[in-house]
């Protein structure tokens, strides 16, 4: 299990890992401009509830993503590794199963 976290740009990106109840997001980068359309993009839920958000310029966002040479669009954050399930186990778990048949 790798736990450890790297990060991710853009907004759609951003917005679908923050929306993953499975996904854990450590941080989130913004520009006020992003924060204003994250909000309007999610009208229902606050997605930005339960993570630490910190706003900064576009150019502060840019050293994030630089070296990739990605867009960020005013969205970074930082997310950890989602759980893999081991292939044998999953398997093992597949053949103890039934399955219904529909029809």
């Amino acid at each position: 299990m790798n736990k450890s976290s790297f990060f991710i740009a853009g907004q759609h990106a951003v917005i679908e890992a923050l929306r993953n109840p499975d996904r854990k997001v450590l941080r989130v980068f913004l520009t006020e401009d992003a924060k204003k359309n994250i909000h309007r993009k999610n009208p229902r839920k606050n997605v930005l509830e339960d993570v630490k958000v910190y706003f900064k310029s576009k150019k502060e966002l840019d050293k994030y993503t630089s070296k990739e040479q990605l867009m960020h669009g005013g969205y970074v954050a930082e997310i950890e590794h989602l759980d893999q399930p081991d292939l044998k186990e999953y398997i093992k778990e597949k053949k103890n199963c039934t399955f219904v048949c529909l029809g």
